[in-house]
């Protein structure tokens, strides 16, 4: 079984970053609910996707079974089960690690089990006219065990750990859709940026050839909506797990 934690400097890091975060403007935006204290918890997920509109919205319904963790180098920002982050410290990719402790050993803790990141806006241009929603804003494929960088964590655990750094030396994971910095326009309020992670539906298959989709917005379905609920399930895919942010322009 493969677990995936962070190394012991970043756990340091994030800690400081809530206890600021609970003294910034940013953690007390009205009508943004904000789950930070439940990242670890299968539950506490599902209810955050919930009570975002995360769930229905691009999302059917599900128990995820795998914990997924991204932060922004650039301006050392995590991402935080509807933290806000402002659009000038997301503008590079993401650093991300998988929990995968609790995933069921069927699936998706075998080795050849493939995994796909995808990040989606499903409030282009806002939430309440989303015209060009879901808005697709990377894919990131054949994420594996043996794509996944080692990191000896030493005395802290004796587990293997993983971290997973597109475009490292070496590394298989490949961009289906490359990395397109969210952007939301002035007055539109917060977006919803949404990251997936999905398993191939097969318990006894690894993810096959994926197709590419044909435009960003509305992810080349020409429907208002659109996006990885339909992607996935033509790929044969399961949402396995999910994260996501609100951001906003400054002008609003």
């Amino acid at each position: 079984m493969h677990y995936v934690t962070f190394s012991l400097a970043f756990l340091l890091f994030a800690g400081l970053q809530q206890l600021c975060g609970a003294f910034s403007p940013w953690a007390h935006a009205p009508q943004v609910p904000f789950y930070g204290g439940e990242t670890s918890t299968s539950k506490g997920t599902r209810e955050a996707l919930k009570e975002a509109g995360v769930i229905p919205d691009v999302l059917d319904d599900f128990d995820p079974s795998v914990s997924i963790t991204l932060a922004y180098p650039n301006k050392h920002k995590s991402v935080n089960l509807g933290n806000r982050l402002k659009p000038k410290a997301v503008k590079s990719q993401p650093v991300f690690t998988i929990h995968v402790s609790g995933i069921a050993p069927t699936r998706t803790t075998k080795d050849n089990a493939a995994y796909v990141l995808v990040l989606t806006d499903p409030d282009a241009t806002s939430r309440t006219e989303p015209v060009k929603a879901q808005m697709c804003h990377w894919i990131a494929t054949n994420i594996t065990a043996e794509n996944i960088s080692k990191d000896s964590l030493g005395a802290l655990t004796s587990l293997p750990s993983f971290e997973i750094k597109i475009g490292s030396g070496g590394s298989g994971i490949q961009e289906l859709m490359p990395y397109f910095p969210p952007a939301p326009p002035p007055k539109t309020g917060y977006h919803r940026y949404v990251f997936v992670l999905l398993a191939p539906a097969a318990n006894d298959e690894p993810s096959g050839h994926l197709e590419k989709p044909r435009d960003r917005p509305q992810w080349g379905y020409g429907k208002i909506g659109a996006g990885v609920r339909e992607w996935a399930a033509e790929n044969d895919l399961i949402a396995v797990g999910a994260n996501f942010f609100y951001s906003r322009h400054k002008k609003q």
